[in-house]
């Protein structure tokens, strides 16, 4: 059944790199990188979706979040169709440690990481973020 998945993604930084989960579309053989977050659950508000979403990939605390806009995205992976609202934050992670770290084990999947991608590298192509409507706040 199609259906449209509203989710919550925040922007992390740290100077001029961004946290990130990379992805492969199994398909197309493309390699890109998703910001972190994900599903929005029914009586629950993007904020306490992204608070969530945080504390479970990352065993961290999201601070300072900012509602920075809400993207349509209507894409394709692995020859799915997939239509998302995304509401897109920025934010900072309590627990400074993470910020040290090339790549942060995501607690709530197998063989998963987020690692540090350069913010300029996106700017200029050679790193593909989704969705695309997120580049113009990095």
């Amino acid at each position: 059944m199609n259906t449209i998945r509203p989710n919550t993604l925040v922007i992390i930084r740290r100077n001029d790199n961004l946290l990130v989960q990379k992805g492969k579309d199994e398909k197309t053989g493309k390699v890109f990188c998703r910001l972190l977050g994900g599903g929005i659950e029914f009586g629950e508000s993007s904020n306490q979706t992204l608070t969530r979403e945080i504390k479970e990939e990352l065993n961290a605390t999201i601070y300072n979040e900012r509602l920075l806009c809400v993207i349509e995205n209507i894409f394709e992976f692995n020859d799915n169709k997939g239509h998302e609202i995304t509401f897109l934050y920025s934010g900072d992670l309590l627990e400074e440690n993470l910020y040290g770290q090339k790549i942060i084990k995501i607690f709530d999947k197998t063989d998963k990481y987020a690692e540090w991608v350069s913010i300029s590298d996106i700017k200029k192509g050679a790193i593909t973020l989704y969705p695309h409507e997120a580049n113009s706040y990095l």
